[in-house]
């Protein structure tokens, strides 16, 4: 019986051991759970796009019929060799279809269920964790430093190298979920063909959530009293106003909070800084964020809320006019924080 913690999940994925048959890989990153799941079948069987191989079934289908799991897992395949099932699990029970293949396991097949962030007391995880020859896998999101090694080993991969601006574009667009960072990290490499250096405008241009950051970038520059430049660029690149709007308010909430938690902590800025990297804005600069705090005050930060859910509300009413509204918003912001 195995229980492989989060941390020994990827060393432990790429050698599975012999003697076990049963995998239970679960987690709250589903990318994640199903990249490792898939890891699991390839090391079991020579060809998992080959249907007398392989074969998924939904957890649905188990609960309905437990003979269902029984059954593909002690198929031969037609022409011979190992065998692997899938079972993605959801709502309805699958234990008791699990607990009969326990009681008889296969000869020559691998099954791999999955499942989504389980407590150590779930049933089906004590149930795998426990068995003979069954192993439960963990799979937490990825942390930071999970996410730096993966784009410095795609871009490695790919003969790419980025500026610095751009890695760390790169770094706060991905993270949520492991196939989706693997899926936007595919679409830059494709992008750049022909090309070996990846700029800024690259992520912005290709990689879902940059351009997100990109006005987060206008309106970071706005807070630290410059707008004019930033906004006819980012306009004139076709940016839309209302993510301009939104994140110049969200922006505001998460300053204040951060100056909030700085005072708390009789003005230590890290306490600040952590708070900001915490609410999404690890792409700008520690330096840009600590000035931007201690430039503003919570209670001169808390005066710019209001207008700025106003400027929103105006601009989600009138389409034509949001850019206008926009543009006030930022330059009054812009001017605020020249003070």
């Amino acid at each position: 019986m195995v229980a492989v913690l989060s941390r020994d999940a990827e060393r432990f994925v790429a050698a599975p051991p012999e003697n076990i048959f049963l995998f239970l890989v679960h987690g709250s990153d589903a990318g994640m759970v199903r990249e490792r799941a898939l890891a699991l079948v390839a090391k079991r069987v020579d060809d998992r796009h080959d249907p007398f191989q392989f074969v998924e079934l939904s957890g649905d289908a188990v609960s309905a019929d437990p003979l269902t799991l029984l059954d593909e897992a002690n198929t031969t395949p037609l022409f011979g060799g190992r065998r692997a099932v899938l079972v993605e699990t959801g709502t309805k029970s699958v234990i008791p279809a699990v607990t009969s293949l326990i009681s008889a396991p296969p000869a020559a097949c691998t099954v791999v269920l999955t499942a989504g962030a389980l407590k150590k007391d779930a049933p089906l995880r004590k149930l795998v964790d426990s068995a003979k020859q069954g192993a439960g896998i963990e799979c937490l999101p990825d942390t930071e430093q999970d996410i730096h090694a993966l784009v410095d080993r795609s871009l490695l991969e790919a003969n790419l190298v980025a500026t610095p601006e751009a890695r760390a574009l790169l770094l706060a667009a991905l993270g949520e979920d492991r196939l989706m960072s693997r899926a936007e990290l595919s679409k830059l490499i494709l992008y750049m063909h022909g090309r070996d250096e990846v700029t800024a405008a690259d992520v912005e241009a290709i990689v879902a959530h940059a351009s997100s950051i990109a006005s987060d970038r206008v309106v970071a520059a706005a807070f630290a009293g410059a707008a004019g430049e930033t906004l006819d660029a980012y306009f004139g690149q076709g940016g839309d106003a209302g993510a301009l709007l939104f994140g110049a308010l969200r922006y505001a909430v998460a300053l204040h909070r951060a100056r909030l938690a700085m005072e708390r902590e009789g003005g230590r800025t890290d306490a600040g800084v952590n708070a900001l990297f915490r609410a999404g804005f690890g792409f700008m600069h520690r330096g840009q964020m600590e000035a931007q705090l201690k430039a503003w005050t919570s209670s001169r930060l808390g005066t710019l809320i209001e207008p700025l859910r106003d400027a929103q509300t105006r601009a989600r009413a009138n389409a034509a006019s949001a850019q206008m509204e926009a543009e006030r918003a930022l330059w009054r912001v812009a001017r605020a924080g020249r003070r």
